[in-house]
């Protein structure tokens, strides 16, 4: 597990990946996984120390943020959170009413949250790790695709026109600096 972590890590930031250190490991444990070289699962004291570790990296990105700040941020957040859960638990819902994934991992899958803190998540609960993580990384991959592509068709992105005052023609315009 220590040489997919590390290997993995070391593969993914070559490649460039967005969030190698977590995308990495996983994508690099899974392939050992399905090749039936880790057949164990992390200790739990492992799973409580990344999680651990995680929260104070995130915590950290707090330092000297004003109490105005963390209350807009916070209730925007939790308002988010709310939205999504919604839309999560409608999803969920109608992949288990289809039949197509038990109640656990049709859940974690659908669920907001961070792509390491669901992959923790189903280890801990002994949901299908696979199932969970390719579901997260699809919304990632889609997400980080489609943005883009949704934004210029938006056409956001750009600043707002100023209305023109003179009476310029298009060309003329185009011709000015």
């Amino acid at each position: 597990m220590v040489v997919a972590a590390i290997g993995g890590w070391q593969i993914a930031k070559r490649l460039r990946l967005f969030g190698a250190s977590i995308i990495g490991p996983m994508v690099f444990t899974a392939a050992l996984s399905l090749a039936g070289l880790i057949t164990h699962r992390p200790p739990a004291l492992a799973i409580m120390a990344a999680q651990f570790f995680i929260g104070c990296s995130v915590g950290a990105k707090y330092s000297g943020v004003t109490a105005r700040e963390l209350k807009v941020d916070v209730l925007a957040g939790v308002a988010f959170c709310l939205i999504l859960a919604v839309i999560s638990l409608v999803f969920a819902e109608l992949v288990i009413l289809l039949g197509l994934a038990p109640d656990v991992e049709a859940l974690l899958s659908f669920a907001p949250g961070g792509q390491g803190e669901m992959a923790v998540l189903a280890l801990i609960v002994g949901a299908d790790l696979p199932f969970v993580v390719t579901h997260h990384l699809v919304r990632i991959v889609t997400v980080i695709l489609g943005a883009p592509i949704i934004a210029r068709w938006l056409d956001w992105g750009r600043p707002p026109r100023a209305p023109d005052a003179s009476p310029a023609s298009e060309t003329e315009r185009k011709a000015q600096p």
